[in-house]
């Protein structure tokens, strides 16, 4: 299914094309998001729109808002099952509530995602699997980026653990998304697993997430 065609999809819910576009990029990437990334990505003020556009929101049951972030940002949870359905994603774990550190790095990827809208972003495993496929032919399953969860005869291979998005340049160069959170180490486990598919592929970037969120004055 292709980004055009989910924001078809959504768009006969009865929301606009812009929001459409807005919605699908939230449920593949983060399942979440704040007023501010709506109105960057639609390229408009913060004011009566954005508030009208997440109310209606809320109203029809496609989202749900929830306490403030560092007092300052009301955040919302795209969760709506027919959503998700009508871009074939139903089991998506975005539609599950998620802790407050957790919603925080989810709003990281999507400023990630929002910031470069012309790369083309991939979101789910089955988009990863099928482009690196595509891209480095000879490069095995098992030696994509992976965790096995479980042990012994009941243990399976979970392929890109760290759910971020990775962005693909009009030129081919892959541009993987790293969120800024956690000690050094981490981002030495983050590369050492994306070790065969850096060399396989001709180019690629690794692009920095910071937390941008900052508590308000008192």
């Amino acid at each position: 299914m292709t980004f055009e065609d989910r924001v078809k999809a959504i768009a006969a819910f009865g929301v606009a094309e812009r929001q459409a576009r807005f919605l699908v990029t939230v449920m593949l990437h983060a399942g979440v998001c704040v007023p501010r990334q709506y109105a960057r990505f639609a390229g408009i003020a913060y004011g009566h729109k954005v508030s009208r556009f997440f109310d209606r929101l809320v109203r029809r049951g496609y989202a749900r808002a929830s306490g403030c972030l560092h007092n300052r940002a009301q955040l919302y949870h795209v969760h709506h099952h027919a959503l998700y359905r009508a871009i074939g994603q139903p089991d998506s774990r975005y539609r599950r509530l998620v802790s407050g550190r957790l919603a925080i790095e989810r709003l990281m990827a999507l400023d990630a995602v929002l910031m470069s809208p012309d790369l083309m972003w991939l979101g789910t495993e089955d988009e990863k699997v099928a482009f690196f496929a595509l891209m480095a032919p000879s490069l095995l399953r098992e030696r994509l980026p992976h965790v096995w969860i479980g042990t012994g005869a009941a243990a399976r291979l979970r392929l890109f653990p760290e759910q971020l998005p990775i962005g693909v340049e009009a030129t081919g160069r892959v541009v993987f998304v790293y969120l800024v959170t956690a000690p050094v180490a981490h981002l030495r486990a983050f590369v050492h697993r994306h070790a065969y598919v850096l060399r396989a592929i001709p180019g690629w970037t690794l692009g920095w997430s910071f937390h941008t969120l900052r508590r308000r004055r008192r």
